[in-house]
């Protein structure tokens, strides 16, 4: 069943209106879709123009706080992959318990009881077997894919907010995605869901592991 009338927007996930305290642009973006019910020629799909306002890419003020290796693009040798992963994860940890206590014990991550290495090992046996059964007791393998990332990448984004300074979620984004070895798991993690057979895995594969503006990564 199509939808009668729909605005998509370029916005991350969970930001249906762009950015927050702009409350001009989310008023544009209410009114667009307000707008579409005087419409008659239904069922359609109207594109929002405009990306959401903020810093530009390139503001300064915030760098990561360990300069990780350039990842690697090849992610075929499991062993290797999750080697580096926990070598990327020993050298965030600091800065995570130093975020974690700036916060006053307040964390990001915390939707399952793994450790980001025990995460690591699962994703990466997803990677290396996308046939796998699922890891996690209870769950299919579809949520504990969702679950398990959201911790890993909770983790990485708690790390990265301890270092003073400010940061765009645009810029969170640019460096997960584009700068550490596990967004560029987590973009082959969508690839390999959206080519699986399950069509839940390849709806996990649409809205869990990339936001549509880091797809540039990809």
């Amino acid at each position: 069943m199509r939808p009668p009338r729909a605005l998509a927007v370029p916005f991350e996930l969970g930001r249906p209106f762009g950015a927050p305290n702009e409350s001009d642009f989310q008023r544009r973006v209410l009114l667009a879709a307000l707008k579409l019910l005087e419409r008659t020629d239904g069922p359609f799909i109207e594109d929002f123009p405009d990306g959401p306002p903020g810093p530009p890419a390139d503001m300064e003020g915030w760098t990561c706080p360990v300069n990780l290796a350039l990842p690697q693009t090849d992610l075929s040798d499991a062993e290797k992959l999750a080697l580096d992963l926990k070598q990327e994860v020993a050298l965030l940890r600091p800065w995570y318990e130093e975020s974690v206590k700036n916060f006053k014990g307040r964390r990001l991550d915390g939707l399952t009881e793994f450790s980001a290495e025990e995460i690591i090992d699962f994703l990466v046996s997803f990677v290396d077997d996308p046939s796998i059964e699922s890891f996690m007791d209870g769950q299919p393998v579809g949520r504990a894919l969702k679950l398990t990332s959201d911790d890993l990448k909770h983790f990485y984004f708690q790390a990265a907010m301890a270092k003073p300074g400010s940061i765009s979620d645009i810029q969170m984004g640019d460096w997960y995605y584009g700068e550490t070895l596990a967004g560029k798991m987590f973009l082959k993690l969508r690839e390999l869901c959206l080519a699986h057979e399950s069509e839940a895995l390849q709806m996990i594969g649409r809205t869990n592991f990339v936001p549509n503006a880091m797809l540039k990564h990809a």
